[in-house]
């Protein structure tokens, strides 16, 4: 049986990646790759209504060691530690077909397009996928790399070993609010019971050969600060964020750019956390959510609200949610978690009321 506690790393970081079948599952674990699949965005031609930036924020959480879950028709499969860097965003390059990778004119160093389930276009790493609204043109511009450092690589769990285990808590976390999402990050909670029920209690072990051809041409590029904003205020002097996504992935790829300091080896960086009872729909989330072991696994001891634009009283209402929803979940320390509200600026009018020891506002311009 796998000591899990003496086993990995820490802090604990995990995604979890849904999938649709079988081969491609098999094709990912057999290459230690994944990347999902984005409309192609020639650099200028972003509306601001787009969902590229919601998505690659994603990607800047991952850092070098996060644990990669598959989700497939209600199993949860491991796939390995992620390789790369510790302190940024942990992804790779691939192709010119995204903001980051027409800046630096990436090669496309993954290509799918030749396999069956796609249609192939006349563009290199651009395939034709077919919707019930009739066929799209994709491709995949951020690559993850991982690889299995523990031997579970290919170890099954039904999900609902995992749902009853975190459904003995009473609030709503990353992995059963994953609603129509395709990928998410995980809390440290999550990923340890994750980790402990594949190590101890998989109910199978998926192949993880593929028959396909696919592989890397060569390395791809890894992502760089450079290819990112360094200077907040001077992205919001010159309008260069495209929405406020891009705003929170500039952060989270990035997060010597926060303004309190994250202790890497201990502190996990999570994003899009439900701070909220269940509900019907349009739980509260929060942009940014900061973990530490000796603070808890489950509940975020920093939170941050982000805005795009000039910051109201409705922004602070929104904390003060989060807040009172954590006093309610966690009294004995909620006292001590701290919100930030950051914004270019902020109305005249803003004030804060509740929770005034517990909450600063971090403006720009």
């Amino acid at each position: 049986m796998l000591n899990v506690e003496n086993s990995i790393s820490k802090p604990l970081s995990g995604v979890f990646i849904n999938l649709y079948d079988e081969e491609t599952l098999k094709l990912y674990l057999d290459r230690g790759i994944y990347g999902f699949l984005m409309k192609p965005i020639i650099l200028g031609e972003m509306s601001p209504y787009s969902k590229h930036y919601a998505a690659l924020s994603d990607y800047g959480c991952l850092r070098d060691g996060t644990h990669v879950f598959f989700f497939l028709k209600r199993q949860i499969v491991y796939g390995g530690q992620i390789d790369g860097s510790e302190g940024v965003g942990s992804f790779y390059i691939n192709g010119p077909y995204s903001p980051l990778g027409n800046q630096i004119d990436s090669g496309v160093f993954w290509d799918e397009s030749v396999r069956d389930v796609y249609e192939e276009t006349s563009d290199l790493g651009i395939f034709s996928v077919s919707t019930n609204d009739g066929p799209v043109e994709r491709c995949q511009p951020y690559l993850i790399q991982f690889s299995d450092k523990l031997g579970l690589q290919g170890k099954t769990i039904i999900s609902d070993q995992l749902y009853f285990e975190i459904g003995r808590i009473g609030y709503p976390l990353p992995s059963n609010a994953i609603e129509n999402m395709s990928f998410c990050i995980l809390t440290p909670y999550e990923t340890e019971v994750a980790l402990r029920l594949i190590s101890n209690e998989f109910v199978r072990e998926k192949s993880v050969e593929s028959i396909e051809t696919i592989s890397l041409s060569e390395e791809p590029i890894p992502f760089s600060v450079t290819d990112g904003f360094i200077d907040i205020k001077n992205a919001f002097q010159n309008q260069l964020f495209k929405n406020e996504a891009h705003f929170e992935f500039t952060l989270l790829a990035n997060p010597t750019l926060l303004p309190i300091d994250v202790d890497i080896d201990r502190e996990t960086i999570c994003r899009q956390i439900p701070i909220s009872p269940f509900k019907p729909s349009q739980m509260d989330r929060a942009d940014i959510c900061i973990y530490s072991s000796d603070f808890s696994t489950s509940i975020p001891h920093t939170i941050f609200e982000l805005k795009k634009s000039k910051a109201n009283n409705r922004a602070i209402e929104q904390i003060v949610r989060y807040l009172r929803w954590l006093h309610i979940i966690f009294p004995a320390r909620a006292e001590e978690i701290k919100a930030y509200l950051l914004a270019p600026s902020t109305t005249n009018n803003i004030r804060v009321d509740e929770y005034r020891n517990q909450i600063e506002i971090i403006t720009y311009l």
